[in-house]
């Protein structure tokens, strides 16, 4: 009977975690995206310190950032309270157990049927029990809140085997870091003609997405994808590239292209996205990722993307700490420092997302003669230049801006996720009463939702 008492917490701490659990996660949850929140509007804020200015928002900024951090400081201190409270449970308990099992060996030690050196041996073996059974609702509670953050591992494997994320594999803690695998660029790899079919996806909390999406990309061109607010550029983008789940066909040079997240990288193809992401490392780092280049490529690569004057304004050079998620830099810096790290990589298709969403006019005006003139960056290759369009980007963009509408070979016009037209700007504004739209300037979205997909 003692011994089911001393046994007795353990059911009382499984029950306590099952009827929290929900709480467990939610409280973890919550206080992730509320620090993400703060974090990213620091970013964004380092990025619009001109607009912020111009508009004398600094109170509605700085304010905001006050409820920002209100908001993650509630959510924070919801998750510790609560795991505070279930260490003080789970103690409790335990310790309540423990006087239980004292009075009853007190009175079977009176009875005679216990003796004294029966109850010593019994508390020996107890001690370790209890505080088993401790560390036991300890590590549940801890394994709750730590499925957020595999869940959010498993986001970024993009549809791959959770078990990759345990597969064994060598820790280097100490000496030389190996050098990263390079992929040397070969005939296989050259670009002749990117065709997509049939592209669909819709996100399933609202059904929108991208329907039936067709066109080809012909090396040496530029695709531009626009649209307004909403209309799912980026989610075209990405289903291109293999991002989201899509349906549909992509072949490569007629060739079906099965595992598009493995097979659009370079060199084939590198990618710009709408909100880039830096690393907490040097500017260096950032733009080479490992790889090896020579000082001549990687200036070159800055050059395209016109980043050489506030290179020369950085007394570290390409030696600055870009800090957590770039945030020493401002949004223009942010996205200029990725397209270097695309053009530097020497892909054959170059996928840019807004590029120039953050860049005043003369800076955009240059980046986008920069791109378009025949690149002359340094790339790994073993193969002969394809001669047609010889050194020419072939390039998928997503813009709204008219300076590179007017140098698109071909103009993706998206309304509510379908193509409403396509082909030439002239013949575009002629045909097309969106593309007129477009082009006066009505990006505002006519669904009732904000913001791209």
């Amino acid at each position: 009977l003692i011994t089911a008492v001393v046994f007795a917490p353990m059911l009382a701490i499984f029950f306590v975690i099952t009827a929290l659990r929900k709480k467990i996660l939610a409280y973890r949850s919550e206080a992730r995206k509320a620090h993400s929140r703060v974090v990213g509007f620091i970013a964004e804020t380092f990025g619009a310190v001109q607009a912020v200015k111009v508009a004398t928002a600094e109170e509605n900024v700085t304010g905001h950032f006050e409820q920002l951090n209100e908001e993650r400081r509630k959510a924070s201190l919801k998750d510790t309270l609560l795991s505070e409270m279930m260490f003080t449970i789970f103690k409790s308990t335990i310790n309540l157990g423990i006087g239980i099992v004292l009075l009853m060996a007190g009175s079977t030690i009176r009875q005679g049927s216990f003796t004294i050196g029966d109850f010593a041996l019994f508390i020996a073996y107890m001690w370790p029990l209890t505080d088993s059974m401790f560390a036991y609702g300890n590590m549940i509670a801890r394994h709750n809140q730590a499925q957020i953050s595999l869940e959010r591992l498993k986001y970024l494997l993009m549809g791959a085997s959770e078990h990759t994320l345990i597969t064994p594999g060598p820790i280097y803690m100490n000496g030389e870091l190996p050098d990263v695998p390079v992929k040397q660029k070969t005939a296989a790899h050259r670009l002749k003609c990117l065709k997509i079919e049939g592209l669909s996806y819709l996100y399933p909390e609202n059904g929108r997405g991208v329907r039936n999406v067709s066109f080809v990309v012909e090396k040496g061109t530029i695709t531009v994808v626009t649209g307004r607010i909403g209309s799912g550029k980026t989610t075209l983008l990405r289903s291109v590239l293999g991002l989201l789940p899509a349906v549909g066909t992509r072949r490569w040079n007629d060739e079906w292209v099965d595992d598009p997240v493995s097979f659009f990288v370079p060199p084939r193809a590198a990618y710009t996205p709408q909100v880039p992401r830096l690393f907490s490392e040097s500017l260096r780092d950032n733009i080479i990722l490992g790889q090896p280049h020579s000082h001549e490529g990687i200036h070159q690569a800055i050059r395209t993307a016109v980043f050489e004057q506030d290179l020369d304004q950085m007394e570290e050079g390409l030696n600055t700490l870009v800090g957590p998620r770039g945030v020493r830099l401002s949004g223009g810096q942010v996205q200029r420092t990725s397209a270097a790290r695309m053009f530097v990589s020497g892909a054959e298709l170059l996928v840019f997302d807004d590029l120039s969403s953050a860049l005043d006019v003369e800076t955009e005006k240059n980046l986008w003669e920069r791109v378009f003139e025949p690149r002359g960056l340094e790339a790994p290759t073993n193969g002969s230049q394809d001669p047609t369009r010889d050194g020419l980007p072939t390039c998928l963009v997503v813009s709204h801006r008219k300076s590179v509408l007017k140098r698109a070979d071909n103009i993706i016009v998206l309304k509510d996720g379908k193509v409403e037209a396509q082909g030439r700007l002239e013949d575009l504004l002629e045909t097309s009463e969106e593309m007129r739209r477009l082009w006066e300037g009505d990006l505002e979205d006519t669904s009732g939702d904000q913001g791209d997909i």
